[in-house]
Protein backbone atom coordinates (compact mmCIF):
# COMPACT_ATOMS: atom_id res chain seq x y z
CA UNK A 1 0.00 0.00 0.00
CA UNK A 2 1.22 3.48 -0.85
CA UNK A 3 0.16 6.21 1.61
CA UNK A 4 -1.50 9.25 0.13
CA UNK A 5 -3.06 7.40 -2.81
CA UNK A 6 -6.74 6.90 -3.39
CA UNK A 7 -7.96 3.37 -3.88
CA UNK A 8 -8.28 4.07 -7.60
CA UNK A 9 -4.67 5.26 -7.81
CA UNK A 10 -3.56 2.25 -5.76
CA UNK A 11 -5.32 -0.13 -8.18
CA UNK A 12 -3.66 1.60 -11.15
CA UNK A 13 -0.28 1.37 -9.42
CA UNK A 14 -0.71 -2.36 -8.83
CA UNK A 15 -1.66 -2.89 -12.48
CA UNK A 16 1.35 -0.88 -13.66
CA UNK A 17 3.64 -3.08 -11.58
CA UNK A 18 2.49 -6.10 -13.57
CA UNK A 19 3.25 -4.65 -17.01
CA UNK A 20 5.92 -6.21 -19.22
CA UNK A 21 9.10 -4.10 -19.50
CA UNK A 22 8.37 -2.82 -23.03
CA UNK A 23 4.90 -1.60 -22.05
CA UNK A 24 6.28 -0.09 -18.85
CA UNK A 25 8.86 1.90 -20.84
CA UNK A 26 6.16 3.18 -23.23
CA UNK A 27 3.91 4.13 -20.33
CA UNK A 28 6.83 5.92 -18.65
CA UNK A 29 7.48 7.94 -21.83
CA UNK A 30 3.81 8.90 -22.13
CA UNK A 31 3.65 9.96 -18.47
CA UNK A 32 6.81 12.06 -18.89
CA UNK A 33 5.30 13.77 -21.94
CA UNK A 34 2.06 14.45 -20.08
CA UNK A 35 3.96 15.79 -17.06
CA UNK A 36 6.07 18.07 -19.28
CA UNK A 37 2.94 19.47 -20.94
CA UNK A 38 1.24 19.97 -17.60
CA UNK A 39 4.27 21.71 -16.16
CA UNK A 40 4.32 24.27 -18.96
CA UNK A 41 0.65 25.05 -18.33
CA UNK A 42 1.02 25.56 -14.58
CA UNK A 43 1.50 29.01 -13.17
CA UNK A 44 4.90 29.60 -11.61
CA UNK A 45 4.96 28.56 -7.99
CA UNK A 46 5.66 31.11 -5.29
CA UNK A 47 8.52 30.47 -2.91
CA UNK A 48 7.53 29.81 0.67
CA UNK A 49 9.58 30.17 3.78
CA UNK A 50 10.77 27.15 5.74
CA UNK A 51 8.32 28.07 8.50
CA UNK A 52 5.38 28.22 6.10
CA UNK A 53 6.40 24.90 4.59
CA UNK A 54 6.68 23.23 8.01
CA UNK A 55 3.31 24.64 9.09
CA UNK A 56 1.65 23.35 5.91
CA UNK A 57 3.33 19.97 6.32
CA UNK A 58 2.17 19.74 9.92
CA UNK A 59 -1.38 20.60 8.85
CA UNK A 60 -1.40 17.97 6.10
CA UNK A 61 0.10 15.24 8.26
CA UNK A 62 -2.04 16.15 11.24
CA UNK A 63 0.91 16.80 13.55
CA UNK A 64 -0.35 20.18 14.72
CA UNK A 65 -3.93 18.99 15.07
CA UNK A 66 -3.20 16.03 17.33
CA UNK A 67 -4.85 12.80 16.32
CA UNK A 68 -7.71 14.46 14.42
CA UNK A 69 -5.61 14.51 11.24
CA UNK A 70 -5.01 10.80 11.49
CA UNK A 71 -8.68 10.21 12.23
CA UNK A 72 -9.69 12.20 9.14
CA UNK A 73 -7.30 10.14 7.04
CA UNK A 74 -8.67 6.89 8.45
CA UNK A 75 -12.25 8.08 7.86
CA UNK A 76 -11.40 8.99 4.25
CA UNK A 77 -9.86 5.55 3.72
CA UNK A 78 -12.90 3.86 5.26
CA UNK A 79 -15.24 5.80 2.96
CA UNK A 80 -13.08 4.90 -0.06
CA UNK A 81 -13.15 1.24 0.94
CA UNK A 82 -16.93 1.26 1.53
CA UNK A 83 -17.53 2.92 -1.85
CA UNK A 84 -15.27 0.41 -3.60
CA UNK A 85 -16.91 -2.53 -1.83
CA UNK A 86 -20.40 -1.25 -2.78
CA UNK A 87 -19.30 -0.90 -6.38
CA UNK A 88 -17.85 -4.42 -6.44
CA UNK A 89 -20.98 -5.85 -4.84
CA UNK A 90 -23.17 -4.12 -7.43
CA UNK A 91 -20.98 -5.51 -10.22
CA UNK A 92 -21.20 -8.97 -8.68
CA UNK A 93 -25.00 -8.75 -8.58
CA UNK A 94 -25.14 -7.49 -12.19
CA UNK A 95 -23.04 -10.43 -13.34
CA UNK A 96 -25.17 -12.87 -11.36
CA UNK A 97 -28.28 -11.56 -13.11
CA UNK A 98 -26.60 -12.13 -16.46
Amino acid sequence: MVWGMSTKAQAIWEEIQGLPPAELRELWQQINRMAAETKTLDAPTARVSDGEFEAALDEVTGCAAGSSGLQRLLDDRRRDRERDEAYLEARKQERARG
